[in-house]
């Protein structure tokens, strides 16, 4: 009976990695003297050796065997198991790129300009949409699966960014350090092993802070998303917008609340059901702005009671009892520009909005109608942002950030119309502002 225990005791620890730091190892090479500057609870080997597992354990690591993690892609993500241990073979390298720059030589700042920003915030949320029993983690390795051509070098400091990045969407990544990392690490390089160290303490500093991390976003953007790449690229530059959007599967999109689903994004999807037509069309009567794509004559939305209001060149406008429809004429071509029509239609009613952070992406998720908000801020530049600007819709009379490596503090907040203005100072890579 005891040995039972234990050993589903034993499975259901593999099965959680979501929750926990792990460390993919490509190597027979010892990695246990990096466990704990790490942060690191898992050592997944996937090339066995005995000796290897026995130091990691030794030092207090659980060790996987390879065949004891799936990788799927993520266009199988409903073979997933409910309980099983599975990672998505799906990702992007995270990092910027500056687009512009300005008379300093920094990235263009502002509130629409951007660096070019590879990003995986979108994923977790997508996973969670689309595969409901699988744990939104991601598996992807620095090659040229994620955008790292052959011979590139990677920065030894983008894999604590990797996870930050995994974590601020509400998932996990399986570090995976490449081959140059690990060589720097075991033969003790000190830009490596100082880059391994604040990894370490961020990845304790996510463990201890993993309640502000479970959410999902809680924006005024709600968007329905299927499998392939067409939804999740529109989710994909949404999110890159600081859209913070809701994204849930058109097989389950939730009954009509205005309030709180202003904006249903149905474009990109496939012919709706009578069912699902009937819904997205009661969200438009009922007061949200639906937008969608293919204003042909026998287009899904078309039904008594529209009367148009407004026509562009891409699209046209019109009202449905006290709500609208929204229609491109043809398929989302530019998702990026997409992105900026949708938070346009959002308005005053978007959930948060960034300056002088132009390789940011920003979130806010709430637990629930009274809960606080949290504000999740990412940096994917290689310098640090002497100050950002943020607004959270709402009006909130103090907020507190957290940071790793750092004390919380007090931020004094701004009344702004219907939202509170907070300025960050410092960001490095993350940070965090609970709102009350």
């Amino acid at each position: 009976m005891h040995e039972r225990l234990l050993h589903a005791s034993l499975q259901d620890m593999r099965a959680d990695l979501l929750n926990r730091i792990v460390l993919r190892w490509d190597s027979t090479s010892d990695c246990s003297a990096l466990v704990a500057p790490g942060g690191i609870e898992v050592v997944w080997l996937t090339r066995a050796d005995d000796r290897v597992a026995a130091n990691c354990r030794a030092v207090g690591a659980e060790t996987l065997a390879a065949d004891d993690v799936r990788l799927l892609p993520l266009e199988q993500g409903a073979q997933a198991e409910a309980g099983a241990a599975v990672a998505f073979k799906a990702g992007a390298w995270p990092g910027a790129q500056a687009s512009g720059r300005g008379s300093g030589g920094g990235f263009s700042a502002g509130a629409t300009q951007h660096a070019w920003v590879d990003s995986d915030t979108y994923l977790p949320p997508l996973i969670r949409a689309l595969y409901p029993s699988a744990q939104p983690v991601l598996g992807y390795l620095p090659d040229a699966g994620a955008g790292i051509a052959s011979g590139k070098v990677i920065a030894y400091n983008s894999l604590e960014l990797a996870l930050i990045d995994a974590w601020a969407g509400g998932g996990n990544y399986i570090l995976a350090p490449d081959a140059a990392c690990r060589d720097a690490l075991l033969a003790g390089d000190r830009s490596a092993l100082a880059a391994w160290s604040s990894l370490g303490r961020t990845a304790r500093w996510l463990r201890e802070q993993q309640t502000l991390f479970r959410h999902p976003p809680a924006g005024a953007i709600t968007v329905l998303v299927e499998p392939g790449d067409t939804t999740a690229e529109i989710a994909s530059l949404l999110f890159r917008h600081s859209a913070s959007p809701d994204l849930v599967s058109s097989a389950r999109v939730p009954p009509p609340d205005a309030a709180r689903r202003p904006v249903v994004v149905a474009a990109g999807i496939g012919p709706p059901s009578a069912d699902l037509r009937n819904l997205l069309l009661a969200h438009a009567s009922g007061g949200a702005t639906v937008v969608t794509d293919l204003s042909g004559a026998d287009a899904w939305w078309r039904t008594a009671g529209l009367k148009p209001s407004r026509a562009f060149e891409d699209r046209e406008f019109y009202s449905l009892g006290s709500g609208a429809i929204l229609a491109y004429r043809q398929a989302v071509e530019d998702p990026g520009d997409f992105a900026l029509d949708v938070l346009d239609a959002a308005g005053a009613r978007r959930a948060v909005r960034i300056w002088e952070c132009p390789a940011g992406i920003a979130t806010v998720s709430q637990a629930g109608p009274r809960s606080k908000p949290v504000l999740r801020v990412v940096n994917y530049a290689s310098r640090a942002r002497d100050q950002m600007v943020a607004h959270v819709r709402g009006n909130h009379a103090s907020a507190t950030l957290l940071r790793p490596g750092q004390q919380p503090s007090a931020l004094r907040t701004y009344r702004r119309g219907p939202n509170t203005e907070v300025v960050l100072a410092g960001l490095e890579r993350l940070a965090v502002v609970v709102f009350s």
